[in-house]
This record gives structure tokens, sequence and C-alpha cells, in this order.
């Protein structure tokens, strides 16, 4: 038995007979041919517009997207070292952009950004003059002066090894990330270790006339004033075959990946040189010896006897054998976040300024290419390994207030508190051991 539906179908399909509807039924045919070709038009004509609003929505959807897409994230551009022939380049190319737009809501900065308003908190109530900035010279490397977001050096003494070299290249890098962002700006950079600039100068009934000198360098501590800024090695450091933070930190996962936790030594790992701190050399007496074993393992880093053998003994990356090493903090140090410091620091610091920075006489412009483009060996190499590309799409993080007094003040007791607590207990270690032997 057949059902229904087919029967209908078979009976209307077409090529079939259809006389006995037209005998019968004549008007009703007419009424019927007249609403299908009615109907016909219609559905016609639906569908010619829905296929026009089809490609019109296609169409619009591709161009917002497209729009949408290049403002959200915007490409990056790339802009090569223009070297010409001999690498003896003396002159900075015009074409590097002194501006560039940059897209999307900046992230907070992480929470030691904030020691940015402690470090320049000496000149907070006064300012910068001309007179402070040049009491500063007497101690430094070279002058760096920012105008027009372009980078003059006025040298005044030769810095160890290659730290000069690597700190104005890093600050190039920072004009080549963030151009045209930087404000105008004139100081004073030492790049020795030991900070200079002591507080009981200028506090007290002893303490000078006049605020204390900004002088940028690379270490800090409670006792002095200089601004603390990211050090040449960021970049590289070629006395000792270290590369530019960027590939260290590639190198440090890849070495840190080939043994499982579980399997590396159970030990706290340091190696490096006991002889430029004091606290280095106490360090190593924690080390492992027939009468005690504080679980660490430490190592002198002869750096002389490092170069004669090609650091072989040097590489971070097959450091990561034991479960705990010194340094770990500072792996975890992002490059973005270096750049970052450096634009924060040093636009705080142009605020303070209470003069319009100018260009010295003996000073020389100084870009990429006048010191990559010369350069030979691995200076040479860690330069461009480092170089900044173009500029960055994204825009820098977002500098957070400075700490609340009372929270910071109590930082700083609970951190000397401490400090006093472990001295405390190595007294008392120290002094039972003398009373066993």
């Amino acid at each position: 038995m057949q059902r229904f539906s087919s029967t209908i179908s078979q009976r209307y399909q077409p090529g079939r007979d259809s006389s006995w509807f037209r005998f019968f039924c004549p008007p009703l045919m007419e009424k019927a041919l007249a609403v299908a070709a009615a109907c016909s038009i219609t559905i016609f004509t639906i569908f010619i517009f829905f296929i026009l609003f089809i490609v019109a929505a296609f169409i619009s959807s591709f161009f917002f997207t497209s729009h949408f897409n290049y403002r959200k994230t915007p490409r990056p551009i790339v802009f090569p070292l223009k070297c010409p022939a001999g690498n003896l380049t003396r002159s900075c190319p015009g074409s590097y952009p002194t501006t560039f737009d940059t897209e999307g809501k900046p992230a907070v900065c992480p929470d030691y950004f904030r020691w940015i308003h402690e470090d320049l908190k000496p000149w907070e109530a006064t300012g910068i003059s001309r007179d402070m900035v040049e009491r500063a010279r007497g101690s430094a490397h070279f002058r760096l002066v920012i105008v027009k977001g372009k980078a003059y050096i006025e040298k005044y003494k030769k810095s160890i090894q290659t730290r000069d070299v690597f700190t104005i290249w890093g600050i190039l890098q920072l004009l080549r990330r963030y151009p045209g962002k930087l404000p105008d700006l004139e100081l004073m950079f030492d790049c020795d270790d030991r900070p200079v600039i002591k507080s009981d100068d200028y506090r007290g009934p002893n303490a000078a006339q006049a605020p204390p000198p900004p002088l940028f360098r690379y270490c800090g501590d409670p006792w002095t004033l200089d601004v603390v800024f990211p050090d040449w090695s960021f970049w590289g450091w070629t006395e000792i075959n270290m590369k530019p933070w960027g590939n260290v930190l590639k190198d440090l996962k890849e070495g840190s990946s080939k043994t499982k936790w579980m399997e590396k030594e159970p030990y706290a790992y340091w190696k490096g040189n006991p002889l430029v701190a004091e606290t280095r050399r106490d360090l190593l007496t924690c080390n492992v010896s027939d009468g005690q074993d504080w679980n660490a393992r430490l190592f002198v880093q002869d750096w002389m006897l490092e170069a004669q053998q090609g650091y072989k003994q040097s590489d971070v990356s097959k450091q990561c054998t034991h479960r705990s090493t010194s340094h770990w903090e500072s792996w975890k140090i992002k490059m973005e976040y270096v750049y970052d410091y450096m634009f924060h620091l040093l636009n705080e610091y142009a605020k303070l300024l209470r003069f319009e920075p100018s260009i010295p006489k003996g000073a020389e412009e100084v870009c990429a290419e006048t010191m990559a483009c010369p350069a030979e060996g691995v200076e040479k190499r860690f330069m461009m390994e480092s170089l900044v590309n173009g500029p960055s799409v994204t825009t820098p993080c977002a500098l957070p207030p400075p700490y609340d007094p009372q929270y910071l003040g109590a930082f700083l007791r609970t951190k000397i508190n401490s400090m006093k607590q472990v001295e405390r207990w190595e007294k008392k270690y120290w002094k039972n051991s003398t009373r066993t032997f």
C-alpha cells in the first residue's frame, strides 16, 4: 500500500496529463496560474535581494574586520641597518621613523617598577637644575643627551671593558623600540659598580646646601642615592662571552628542559667571582666541607682562566643541573620589561628637569648604524643579535604609583629584622661550633 503523499506526488509530477484539472475547474486554473506567476516573481525578487544582502554583508565584514584588526594589532615594521661598503659609516640615516602609533590598553608594569619613584624622590620637591647635573660630571664616564628623539654622547673617560659601549647601545635600542616617545633629557652616567652619592652627605646638620647630583649607574644600596639603571650585560658581555639577555633566556629554557626536576641535583647552586664583593666571599663559607653540608654547591669562577679555555665552563645554559640557583629570580626578567623600565625611568627623570637640554659642543650623534656597522667580532655579533628591528606595535606597560609610605616602611623594617635574625643564627651556630671543636 502506497503512502498518501506518494500518491499525490505521482499525480502531480511534471509531464503527466492534467486535462482533468483543466476540464472540471477552468476558473480555478486561471487563478492558480496567476497566483503561481505572482509567486514566482516574488520569490525571484526575494532571492535576488537575499543574494545582494549576502554579498553586501561579506564586503562590509571584510573591510570592517581588516580595519579593526589593523587598528587592534598593527603589523610590525622592520628597519634593517644600513651599513655602507666598508662599514665605516659616521652618520645616522634619516629613514628611521621619528614617531610611531601603538594600539591597545597597556598592562600594569611589575611591582618593582615602583622603585623608580623612590630612586627619584631626592629631587621630587626641588626638581633637577643644570648645576646639579654638572656636579655629577666628576665621576661620570659619559653624558647622554636626547633631543627630538636623537641621542648624543659626550665622553669623558673609558669604562671598564665594553660597559659604556653596550650601555649606549641599549639606550639606542630603546629609542628604536619607542621612537618619538622619550622627551628631551640630559644626564650623567657612571659605568662603575659601586655607588658614590652618599645619603649622609645630604641630610642631617652637616648636609650639603644643594640637593644631591643625579648620577646614573648599575648598582644602588640603602646608603646611597645613585639612580639605578639596567646594566650593560642585557645586550651582551663580550669579555666573558655572555650573549644578549633574550638569547640567554632561550638557552636557559632549553638547558633546563634537558633534565627532569627529580633528576637534578638536590642542592642550591652558585658560581661566580668572589673577589668582587665581601658578601660573595662570605657566601663561600656555606659550601660543603668535611665538617658541614648546607646542601649548597658553590664554585669559584676564574674569568682569566675561562677566557684562555674558550669559556667552556661558563655557559649558563649548562648550569641548570641543580634544583635551585641563586640567580633564578633574575632569569624571570623579560627583555620587554627591561626596555619599559628604562622608558619610565627616563620619562620620570625628564619631568624633574628645570632646564632645557642642549647638545654640548663635544658631543656626537650616535645611532645603531654608527655603532654596529664599524664593530667587529663578538661585539658586532652581540649588537646584531640584540638589535631592535623596528618600533614596538604595543605601548609600554603602565607605571604603577609610588609605594604607600607606611607599607614601604613596614617592608623595609621586616627586611632589616630578617637580616638581623639570620646574622644572630649565624653567630650562634659558629659559637656552638667553636665550643664543640
